[in-house]
């Protein structure tokens, strides 16, 4: 193909007037759009088989014991996407994790306005780890962070009942990226 070719299929991809005229989007629509979005997170399963989608919905919502209630839909193949009424529900969900069916990790995504799900990667998870073995001089939440950096991203350090860590091993929260092999 030569560049008059590619030229000429660019031109025929512009907006004429018999297309007709440019509409805006109402910002009541949008502001409801992104209440809606806020309140919605989309899950995939990781297994390479499919998964009995009615036994995943009936279970997870019995698992997630959410207050005021969620609706549940099937996307297409092993994911989903959870529409949550209430915030506190939602964060309690994110915040519980990692969550699993049928012995595969659930991995979650909150979406943003702009994408599709198509664009959404699925590649990371949280998870609380234990860091053992830290000298007593260090079990602070400052080299907890430090350590934990060292796995992923760190989202909460655990200081226990008085705020420094001083038990056995140092509780981390951290965000990894599932395709990646851990060090």
């Amino acid at each position: 193909m030569d560049s008059e070719d590619i030229t000429s299929l660019c031109a025929s991809l512009s907006i004429c007037s018999r297309d007709g005229p440019i509409q805006l989007l109402n910002d009541k629509l949008m502001v409801e759009a992104k209440q809606r979005l806020s309140l919605c997170i989309k899950g995939k399963i990781l297994l390479s088989k499919r998964v009995n989608r009615e036994a995943f919905m009936c279970v997870i919502g019995k698992i997630w014991q959410v207050r005021k209630g969620m609706d549940i839909e099937s996307v297409i193949g092993n994911t989903f996407t959870f529409h949550f009424r209430d915030v506190y529900d939602l964060n309690r969900v994110i915040s519980g994790g990692p969550w699993s069916f049928d012995n595969a990790l659930l991995a979650m995504e909150k979406p943003v306005g702009k994408g599709t799900i198509e664009s959404l990667r699925f590649n990371q998870a949280d998870f609380w780890v234990q860091i053992h073995q830290v000298p007593l001089l260090c079990m602070t939440k400052e080299i907890g962070r430090f350590l934990g950096g060292m796995i992923g991203e760190v989202l909460k350090v655990d200081g226990g009942v008085s705020g420094d860590c001083l038990g056995k091993f140092m509780w981390v929260r951290v965000r990894v990226n599932i395709e990646k092999s851990l060090t």
